[in-house]
């Protein structure tokens, strides 16, 4: 990886025209001189801003694209590491073979009524429905509910893996 001087260092082209400003600045500072013309020195002095304006907007440029091309890598490294610590994939399966463990209570009905006024509203549920491999559910059996009560013959779910034991 580039250091942050060499990433956000000027390009020629750019570092050729700061100085073609500065050139043209000092051009207009000397005719002012040699002239005695007052507005010389005007055009002079903005040439010169311009010139400190051009550098100071690469310099910038150039920082918030490598601070962009920062973020992203660790935006990818993030989900990287939540999807591994997650171990969950998002499928479509068929919601009749979905197993509902028997230990799974019947929600209250004020909750269940709070989950079908959210998934009428939103047209999504509010909690993830999540299975095992087996298409044992493990949790979402209120949007599991809602589901079959609306007749849906599929649903996403998040698919978790079961991750390996250490002997």
């Amino acid at each position: 990886m580039k250091t942050w001087e060499e990433a956000s260092k000027l390009k020629k082209a750019e570092v050729i025209l700061i100085i073609l400003y500065i050139l043209n600045a000092i051009l207009d500072i000397t005719t002012a001189i040699t002239t005695k013309n007052a507005a010389w020195i005007v055009c002079g002095l903005l040439w010169g801003a311009v010139a400190i304006m051009k550098y100071y907007n690469s310099k910038n440029e150039n920082a918030n694209k490598v601070l962009i091309e920062l973020q992203e890598a660790c935006i990818k490294s993030q989900e990287s590491i939540i999807n591994a610590l997650m171990n969950e994939t998002a499928v479509e399966v068929e919601i009749s073979k979905i197993k509902v463990p028997k230990n799974f209570s019947k929600p209250n009905q004020k909750k269940m009524r709070k989950k079908i006024q959210y998934y009428r509203e939103n047209h999504k549920f509010e909690s993830q429905i999540v299975i095992d491999l087996d298409y044992n559910l493990l949790d979402g059996y209120t949007s599991y509910l809602i589901a079959k009560n609306y007749n849906k013959t599929t649903v996403i779910v998040k698919l978790k893996k079961k991750i390996k034991e250490e002997q």
